[in-house]
């Protein structure tokens, strides 16, 4: 519930009201992790370069949202410009495999505001 009454918070303020979004931190999506896999057959990452870093999932899908999240938190990326960000990260596995972002939803329903 609280995510939800956040993004209507930054829908309100930076789509309706057009108040300019924070300045994102420098950063990128290109990283070298470690692969750990666990027993349970899932796997976790940890950065080479940044101490902490780390991301786990039960699936390499999940593994690869977790990731991408985990950047985002650890860079301390502001809500409003991470929601905006598109979702270019992909995971190339050590076995060749390649995990994509996922293809963007259609939208179920669009909200259109007028101020007059």
């Amino acid at each position: 519930m609280i995510n939800i009454l956040l993004d209507l918070k930054d829908f309100i303020v930076y789509d309706v009201f057009k108040k300019p979004l924070p300045e994102p931190p420098d950063f990128t999506l290109k990283h070298n992790f470690v692969l750990h896999k666990e027993k349970n057959g899932g796997s976790w990452m940890e950065s080479k370069k940044y101490p902490g870093l780390i991301a786990s999932g039960d699936s390499p899908e999940e593994l690869r949202e977790a990731l991408l999240d985990s950047i985002l938190t650890y860079f301390d990326v502001p809500r409003a410009y991470a929601k905006r960000l598109p979702d270019t990260l992909t995971l190339n596995l050590p076995n060749g495999k390649t995990i994509l972002p996922p293809r963007p939803r259609p939208a179920l329903f669009e909200i259109k505001v007028a101020i007059e």
